[in-house]
């Protein structure tokens, strides 16, 4: 295992641990059991209660010494976790995981082979979504294989400008750590919703990938998660707040990308998911009158500037509906997402997008 060890470069694997006792030991040992022969596990310690499942499996387990875990003091967020995880990374390479999925043991190995074959800024494998019984679900990935590698903006050329589909979450993607902190690419700290402002930097940032067809992960439904919890309950004003604030730290960065061909992309992308995120405040029964003013007048406002040149492309066509819908008054527009959620069309646009 040590010559294996010298041969193969360090692989960061970084998992978030909160509330999940009655999973997590499955996660750590898939974790544990990668085929991949020089890993340093970074678990972090985010106040929850399977902590003591954790050091009962990492002393157990012959990787125990490869084990950093970081103690978080108080719960940060699993933004925070996240960025602890990149920062402390010693690795080349960087893989996260949620505390509730599972990895196949080829996992990292398949992975890093991928990478080496065409070095990119990261590999993305497809995944499977599956209950806690096993039964699969709606809602995976899956990908052809794919390789981009075309330079300056060439990953958001091929999301943004092409159309195609990158899948949001932070997880089950191999990353170039130097990649990350050269872009300074992080969550942002004490947010729930993690996923959307990290992938978001990656691709705009990231000047090459691999995409996988190779299903490497399986992303558990739990009922009982945060996140599952926080759904069926519909947007609180915490998460609203979360999702405003990532829709407008958005709108924000593409600021020096206006004379870019794919910029229509992104002023769709945007308005898209304003609009979806007004859906879903308008319909919210746990949000107050005055607040929920306040969100729909955020969501429903333009906060990017428009291009310094109009590219005529299948995106404009697109971007043209919801560029005339945001011109129109602050009442009309209420009136209209209060429509659509009488009318239950959430389904239906969610559909549209990447989410």
């Amino acid at each position: 295992m040590d010559k294996k060890m010298n041969t193969f470069p360090l692989i960061t694997l970084g998992i978030p641990i909160y509330n999940a006792a009655s999973l997590i030991e499955r996660t750590l040992l898939s974790a544990l059991n990668q085929t991949y022969p020089n890993i340093e596990f970074v678990f972090v310690d985010d106040k929850g209660d399977s902590m003591d499942i954790v050091r009962r499996v990492v002393g157990e387990h012959p990787r125990g010494s490869a084990v950093r875990i970081i103690d978080q003091v108080v719960n940060q967020g699993t933004g925070a976790a996240r960025n602890a995880i990149v920062e402390k990374a010693t690795g080349e390479y960087l893989f996260t995981m949620d505390c509730d999925d599972v990895l196949i043991p080829e996992c990292i190995e398949l992975l890093y082979n991928k990478m080496q074959e065409h070095p990119v800024d990261f590999v993305a494998a497809s995944f499977v979504r599956r209950d806690l019984e096993g039964k699969v679900y709606p809602g995976g990935c899956r990908y052809a294989d794919t390789l981009i590698a075309d330079g300056d903006y060439a990953v958001a050329k091929y999301r943004y400008g092409r159309g195609q589909n990158i899948f949001v979450a932070t997880w089950n993607k191999l990353y170039r750590t130097e990649f990350l902190r050269k872009n300074e690419v992080r969550c942002i700290p004490h947010y729930l919703i993690d996923d959307p402002w990290f992938t978001y930097q990656v691709i705009l940032r990231a000047r090459s990938c691999r995409l996988l067809p190779d299903c490497t992960l399986f992303f558990t439904y739990n009922p009982q998660s945060v996140t599952s919890v926080k759904e069926r309950q519909g947007y609180s004003e915490f998460l609203a707040e979360q999702y405003i604030g990532t829709q407008l730290l958005k709108s924000g960065y593409i600021h020096s990308l206006t004379g870019e061909p794919f910029y229509n992309g992104l002023m769709l992308d945007i308005l898209k998911m304003s609009l979806y995120h007004a859906n879903r405040v308008y319909a919210s029964a746990c949000i107050s009158p005055e607040k929920k003013r306040q969100y729909l007048e955020n969501l429903l406002s333009r906060h990017f500037s428009y291009p310094s040149h109009w590219h005529l492309d299948k995106n404009l066509m697109k971007l043209l509906p919801f560029l005339l819908f945001y011109m129109m008054p602050m009442a009309a527009k209420k009136w209209m997402v209060g429509f659509m959620v009488n009318i239950n069309l959430k389904d239906k646009v969610k559909r549209w997008l990447h989410f």
